[in-house]
Parts: C-alpha cells; structure tokens; sequence
C-alpha cells in the first residue's frame, strides 16, 4: 500500500496569485459605521417591500434573464446611452474583472496610479497580466502627467484609472481623462464608482472614445451595497464581445428587481447625494479642527493624516485615533498600508448623529491626546456666570429664566434669544415648515423665542436646521442654570388626526437622543425640502447641546407631515412639564444632590 500523499493543496494555486495577501475587512459591530464608503440611509421601505413582492410572485425554480436586458435598457435610458452599450453585474469590480481579463494578454502590462483599490492587483493577475504601478506623488493628487508620459510612451498598454480615486477621493478633470485617449490605443477602464459625488462627468467622452469603459456601482448613491449590483459603459460593440466571456445568468433575480426599484426611486438617491455633498465640508471641517490633515475629496469619504514628527509617528498617532473612535462605537478604515498614506485613515461621510459622534470622540478619547475639541457656539446668558461653559450656574427664585446665543459658521448665522418662561414668538427662518415646527414648539413649550437665522439652503436645508437646534439647545441649557427646583422628569403624547407621538424627557445633564418611527416612514419627506430624518437631526442636536435626554417616538402616522408635526408637538408638551419649576423646591431633583454632567 503506497503512503497516504503530503501534497500542500494551496501548491496547485499559481504562484504569482499565491503571494497575493487575501482581501478582509474585519465585520465589527459598531453604532456608527464610516469605514467602507456606504451611505447611511437605506433604499426607501416602499422600494424594498415593492422589490420582496415582485420576488415572491415570481419563479425562483426557473434561471433568470441571461444579461438583465430590462435593467440594461432602463440604465441606457438614464444615461442617455445605447442599452446595447450597458453590461450589468454582482458589483462593478466583477466587470471590471471581466474587462481585464478580455482585454489584456497574458503577460502584457497594465497601467495603474498608487495608491489605488486594493483589489487591483488582483484582477490583473488573474486576468494573466503584469501590474505596473506609478509611485503616489506627496500631495496624494492623482498623477496625470506621469500617467499621460506613460500612455505616449506605450499607448497600447491598457489603462486602470480610478477617479474618483479609492482611497484619497483625488479625482482627474475631463481634459486629463480626454488627454490620456487622445493618445491611447489601448483600453481606458475607469473605475467611476463614485461618480454621483464628483463634479466631474466622463459620460460624453464615451461617444468620441470607443476604447473607454466606465465602470459605475449601486452600492454608494443608490443604497445596494448589500445586494451587489454595478454595471458598465463602452461602446456597443465592445459589450457584444464582453458577453461572450460573461457567465450567463451572472445576475440573480432579486439584485435585478432592486436595480430597476432604486431607478424608480431615482429622485431619492439624488436627495442622499445633496446631503453628502453638503455634509462633507462640514466633515472636514471637524476632522481638521481635530488637528487632523484633510485632503480634498470628489467622493462620499475623507482621507485624513495624524499629525507626527515622521512616518512611524504618524501611523501610531493613526491607529490610537482609530482605536479610539472604536471604544465609541465608531469605525474607520486606517489605510496607512498603501502606498504614500502612512498614518492616514477613511473617514465616510455619514449622518448629522454620526458627525457629532465623531466630534465628541475626538475631543475626549483619552486614545487620541493633543486633538483640539470643537468649540460650540458662544452663549449669552442673563449673567456672564451662565454661559455655555458654566451651566451648573446658580439662578435665584424668580429670576427670568432666559439666554440669548449668538452662532456664525460658514454655512449658517444665528441670533436667539429664548425664555423658557413665555413672551413674544419671532421666528425668522429660511424655509416654511421649519418655522411652522419652531412656532408649534414653542406655543406647546410654553417659550418665548426670537430667533433669525439664515444658511446655505442653496446647498442643504440640514445645515441651517441641525444649527437651529444646536442653538435652541445652548439657550436652554443656560436658561436652566444649575436646575434646581425644576420637575425634571415627563412625557406627553401628542395626536395629528391617525399620527400619535410620544416623547418622554429627563432635564439630566446629560445629552442624549433616541428616535423611532414606523419602518415604513423611515425615508418619507414630509415636504418637498424637508425629509423627515432632519427633525430626528433638529432635536438631536437640541439634546446633545441642551444637555438632556429626550426619547421621541412616532407611533403611528400615514406620512411623514403628520409625524413631523406629532413629533414637535409631544417633545414641547413634554418639554414644557419638565422645565416647570416645583412649588416652594429650591432642590436638585436627583438622588445623587447633583444633575451629571
């Protein structure tokens, strides 16, 4: 009997794939997720529900369509393109995948910029091909004369280009792209993933360059990372042959039917890319008053760099900040690995919540020493004593409780003044509902406000009302003083016809919000300009700058008008009772002699 075999398997891999490190991403859990590029919001409820319904009424017996022709014709018609021209997969990577392997040699070059998506490499070497990489330049731009040097140099030598770049955010002009295939004989395959978020548009090239393939993804504006669905661009005939190298069937029915319900849903998708692009100077802003570098970015992400006398500094300074935000709940992805971004970390841009999470991370984590903390606004209070630095400050019985906040940032500029005892009600803002919500809030609440602001609705309407509350908040916490005597604890419920909220408050000193609404109305828009995530980000802004815990539920509503309207009114009759002072009290109300701060 011969001996059993000790062939090592893992030998019958190529080499040059075998020395390939694997892929991972370790799947933490985590309450504010910004490591891998997604957006934060869902596809709306409808559309999934729609999507399940049509599955289950279909065959899961029977293959799907080969290629996806319904998608391929609806994507042709977006962009304004020959359906024949579009070729759908389970992400843009397996196109691009397959575009390598059909258009390389086995053993030829292929051109690509460091640093640059990781899988890369991967997809050229297993196509059989040689990956040659540009050196990253210092500023971490994308090196477009290095690369058009190249391509003259060797203009049938296929091209990968990413813009916008993964992982820097750098992306190349119209001319730069258009210089490369005025040169280039060879292949252009640009990785457009995310395109939605640049200012750039490569479509029209398209028509003038039949060696270009633009490669675009659902997984980032359009809400379906977790169905992996992309699709790519090129000249019809390129397609015709691509095809023939495609796995039949290599899109599953249920992928297919979410592509065509997120197209109906297109003008959703176009709000969620509004909001990132208006969020995302916010988000650099707070990251570089961090102390962190912030380099400029045409994507839905922020590459950063920590501060550090050299490299090994700058990457232990790297990942303390990365462990730290992860002891709160806060992922980022430390990208130091590549090539020329030693101590930098990716930053998502993510939700309001998720940016004053950050904020509060960075300017407290004991993990990440010597960052600057984010001032908030100046507050005025009745006395200098009770300013937003001093809340603790003492009020005498019958004093007025009120404050007045001054608040000027680049997008927003606020002048309040706010008694929680009552008084005149001006509210001065720059859309209708808002200041319908601030005067329901404040008629309810039992306040007296005299509030002007004004901000780049231009851009975002998030700005001006997430700093409105942010504002209202400050006041309120001056206004409070050192809370003595207050009732402290409530809850109310408000009706709005078939919509009931509930909101339950603690005055405890601590900032703390907690939202719900029915699944279904989770991405509705109570008006044309106003979702209804932005009141969850009005008075979460509120608690956290006010100091208190609110716990704001909608119950039940038919859309998102009346829960928006059910919301305010419970928070300010709940507001109200908590604010109220005790008769003949003079106490701290809390076992502990004193509110947490």
């Amino acid at each position: 009997m011969k001996p059993p075999r000790t062939l090592d398997p893992a030998l019958l891999i190529r080499p040059e794939l075998r020395a390939l490190p694997a892929y991972h991403l370790e799947q933490t859990e985590c309450r504010w997720k910004l490591d891998q590029n997604e957006v934060p919001w869902e596809l709306p409820r409808r559309l999934k529900v729609a999507v399940a319904q049509a599955l289950a009424e279909e065959s899961w017996a029977r293959y799907p369509d080969f290629h996806a022709d319904a998608l391929r014709r609806e994507l042709g018609a977006l962009h304004a393109w020959p359906w024949e021209g579009v070729l759908v997969g389970n992400g843009s990577n397996e196109l691009l995948a397959l575009a390598l392997e059909g258009l390389t040699t086995i053993g030829g070059e292929v051109l690509v910029a460091e640093p640059c998506f990781g899988l890369y490499r991967m997809f050229i070497q297993k196509a059989g091909a040689k990956p040659v990489f540009l050196p990253p330049r210092a500023d971490i731009a994308l090196p477009m004369d290095e690369m058009l040097a190249e391509v003259e140099r060797f203009p049938e030598r296929p091209v990968v280009l990413c813009t916008p770049n993964n992982p820097t955010g750098a992306a190349a002009t119209v001319e730069q792209v258009e210089a490369l295939l005025e040169r280039m004989t060879g292949p252009l395959l640009l990785d457009n993933a995310y395109a939605e978020f640049c200012r750039y548009d490569y479509r029209p090239l398209l028509a003038r360059y039949p060696n270009l393939l633009i490669f675009r993804t659902f997984s980032k504006a359009w809400s379906l990372a977790g169905l992996r669905l992309g699709y790519l661009l090129a000249d019809p005939r390129l397609v015709t042959e691509l095809i023939k190298i495609k796995l039949p069937y290599n899109l599953n029915r249920a992928s297919a039917a979410a592509g065509r319900a997120a197209l109906e849903g297109e003008a959703a998708a176009t709000r969620r890319v509004r909001t990132i692009l208006g969020r995302r100077p916010q988000w650099a802003r707070a990251l570089a008053a961090a102390g962190l570098e912030v380099f400029p970015s045409e994507a839905n992400f922020l590459l950063v760099r920590a501060a550090g006398e050299d490299e090994a500094a700058r990457r232990a300074a790297a990942r303390a900040i990365r462990d730290g935000l992860a002891e709160q709940g806060i992922l980022v992805r430390d990208v130091g690995g590549y090539p020329g971004l030693a101590g930098c970390l990716r930053v998502s841009v993510g939700s309001g919540g998720a940016l004053r999470a950050v904020e509060a991370a960075l300017g407290c984590s004991p993990q990440t020493p010597g960052l600057a903390r984010l001032q908030p606004g100046a507050v005025r209070g009745v006395a200098e004593a009770r300013s937003i630095e001093s809340k603790g400050a003492r009020l005498e019985p019958g004093e007025p409780r009120r404050a007045t906040v001054s608040r000027s940032t680049k997008e927003t500029r606020i002048e309040l003044s706010l008694s929680l005892d009552g008084g005149i009600r001006r509210i001065g803002v720059p859309n209708g509902f808002f200041g319908h919500m601030l005067e329901a809030l404040c008629t309810h609440g039992g306040l007296g406000i005299d509030l002007e602001a004004s901000g780049d609705t231009h851009v975002d309407l998030h700005h001006t009302v997430e700093d409105v509350g942010i504002a209202i908040g400050e006041a309120i916490a001056s206004a409070l003083g050192d809370r003595r005597g207050l009732v402290r604890f409530a809850h109310a419920y408000a009706p709005l016809d078939e919509a009931l909220a509930r909101a339950v408050v603690d005055l405890s000193g601590r900032g703390s919000f907690h939202w719900s609404v029915p699944p279904e109305l989770l991405d509705t828009w109570v008006t044309a300009e106003f979702p209804l995530s932005l009141v969850a980000d009005y008075f979460a802004a509120l608690a956290d700058r006010g100091w208190l815990t609110l716990h704001l539920d909608v119950l039940s509503a038919r859309n998102g008008h009346h829960a928006a309207e059910a919301a305010f009114k419970a928070a300010a009759l709940a507001l109200r009772q908590a604010i109220a002072i005790r008769p003949g009290s003079s106490d701290v109300p809390s076992t502990k002699g004193t509110l947490s701060a």
